[in-house]
């Protein structure tokens, strides 16, 4: 849903969005490049700012193997 509210997919059509494209770092589309909430957990308060880190990251070329191949734009929600 938060795709569709960023307006980067038509609202409703989510599912067939995520058939139609690969959201792994090392898709058309990636997405949690750093695997998210589910492989770094939340760190006390700080844990809304991994986001804003990784994206950073990404943005600088510095992720190491999990770096996009298309790194000029990043949007953080959550």
């Amino acid at each position: 849903m938060c795709l569709e509210d960023a307006g980067l997919c038509p609202k409703g059509q989510i599912g067939p969005w995520f058939e139609s494209n690969d959201s792994t770092y090392k898709g058309n589309y990636p997405i949690n490049t750093d695997g998210g909430q589910l492989s770094g957990g939340q760190p006390g308060t700080a844990g809304g700012m991994r986001h804003v880190v990784e994206a950073a990251r990404q943005i600088m070329g510095q992720a190491g193997p999990r770096q996009v191949a298309r790194n000029d734009l990043g949007i953080v929600n959550g």
